[in-house]
C-alpha cells in the first residue's frame, strides 16, 4: 500500500488513541493514492473467466499454468478431503473438470488470499484465526444458500472475503513506524469498527462483481438503500453458524452442540459480532424456524466428525485458542511470561 498512516500524537503503543486510529485507517482507505494488496494476475483473470459463459476446461488450465504457485495451491486445496472424497484429483485439468470454472476460481482466491493478504507480520495468531474464520464461513455460506435457495453467485467469495478488511487494516498499520506492533486487544476496537468500510473499499479497488463489492460493504446489514437482501441475510446466518462451531473470531458460546435446537446469542456488541436483532432479521427472512436451524448447525459443525475420530470437540479447541489468543496479544505466553518482541 502506498502512503503511511496518519501519526499517532505519541508514539508509544499505549499511548495509542483510538479516534486518531480510525480517522488514519478511514482517510488511507479513502484516499486516491491507497494501494490494495495485490493479488496474482492469474486469479484475477479467473475472475474475468467465471463471467462468461461456455469457457473451456483448457482456457482454465492455461491460466494457471502462468503461476506455478497458485496453480500448486489450487490442486493442494482440490486434494483436500472436502474436494477429494470420491477419487484423487491428480492433475489441474481434473480439477477443471470436478469443480468447474466457480469452483477453480474460488480456490484460485482461497490460495492468493492465503500467500499475498491474510499474512501480517507481528499478528501471526489473529491472521491464522481470520484466515480459518474466513474459510469456514466461505463453505458454510455456500451451503447455506443451497439450503435456504439464495440465488448469489458469489457466496463462497462472499463469505472468504467478508472479513478481508481486517488484514487490509493491520497490513496498513505495519506499513507505518508509529502505528507497528501496537497490542492487538488494543486495536481491535478500532479495526470492528472499520473493518467492513475496509472490505468493500478492496472489492471496489480490485474491481470485484458489483453484487459481490455491495453485500461486503454493507455486510452486516441486511437493507442496502432501501432494499432488503437475501445474501447479506444468508452471510448473517452462516457466521452465526460458524461462531458456534468454533470458527469464529469472538470464541464459541460454552452451550454450544452440534445437535443443540435453541440458537446461542452473539453479544449485541463485539469483535465482528452481529447481534441478536440482524441474527432474528436475517432468519425471518429467509424463513428459518428452529428446526430448519438445527439441521444446518448439524451439517456446519464439524464436531460429530471430531468426535469420531477421537479429537477434541471444536468450540472447546476454539475457547481455549482464543485465550491462547489474548494472553498473547496481552504480551504473556502460555506460562504468564512476558513475550520477546
Amino acid at each position: 500500500m502506498s502512503g503511511t498512516l496518519a501519526k499517532p500524537r505519541a508514539a508509544a503503543p499505549a499511548d495509542l488513541h483510538a479516534a486518531a486510529l480510525t480517522l488514519a485507517l478511514r482517510h488511507a482507505f479513502e484516499s486516491p493514492t491507497y494501494r490494495p494488496p495485490t493479488l496474482p494476475a492469474a486469479a484475477m483473470e479467473l475472475m474475468q473467466l467465471a463471467s462468461g459463459s461456455d469457457v473451456p476446461f483448457g482456457e482454465v488450465v492455461k491460466v494457471l499454468d502462468r503461476d506455478p504457485v497458485l496453480a500448486a495451491r489450487v490442486l493442494s486445496i482440490a486434494q483436500s478431503p472436502v474436494y477429494a472424497s470420491r477419487s484423487p484429483v491428480l492433475s489441474l485439468q481434473q480439477a477443471a473438470v470436478r469443480l468447474g470454472l466457480k469452483g477453480v476460481r474460488d480456490l484460485a482466491l482461497e490460495a492468493a488470499l492465503h500467500a499475498k493478504v491474510f499474512r501480517v507480520p507481528g499478528y501471526d495468531d489473529v491472521m491464522a484465526r481470520l484466515y480459518r474464520h474466513s474459510t469456514a464461513t466461505a463453505h458454510v455460506m455456500r451451503a447455506t444458500c443451497k439450503r435456504f435457495r439464495v440465488k448469489f453467485d458469489y457466496a463462497f467469495l462472499a463469505g472468504l472475503l467478508h472479513d478481508v478488511g481486517f488484514a487490509a487494516e493491520l497490513l496498513a498499520l505495519v506499513s507505518t513506524p508509529e502505528w507497528r506492533g501496537a497490542p492487538f486487544q488494543l486495536i481491535a476496537p478500532v479495526l470492528d469498527a472499520v473493518h467492513t468500510d475496509a472490505s468493500g473499499q478492496l472489492a471496489m479497488r480490485w474491481r470485484l462483481p458489483a453484487p459481490l463489492q455491495e453485500l461486503l460493504a454493507n455486510h452486516h446489514r441486511l437493507e442496502v438503500g432501501g432494499e432488503v437482501f437475501p445474501a447479506n441475510a444468508a452471510l448473517v446466518v452462516a457466521e452465526q453458524l460458524c461462531w458456534e462451531a468454533g470458527a469464529g473470531m469472538l470464541p464459541p458460546p460454552p452451550e454450544a452442540d452440534a445437535d443443540s435446537g435453541s440458537t446461542p446469542e452473539q453479544p449485541s456488541s463485539g469483535f465482528d459480532a452481529n447481534g441478536p436483532d440482524v441474527l432474528e432479521a436475517a432468519r425471518s427472512l429467509l424463513g428459518i424456524d428452529d428446526e430448519a436451524m438445527g439441521e444446518a448447525r448439524r451439517e456446519a459443525f464439524p464436531e460429530q466428525r471430531d468426535r469420531r475420530h477421537g479429537q477434541e470437540a471444536a468450540p472447546v479447541r476454539a475457547r481455549r485458542d482464543h485465550a491462547l489468543l489474548a494472553r498473547r496479544s496481552a504480551g504473556l505466553d502460555t506460562d504468564g511470561d512476558a513475550m520477546e518482541r
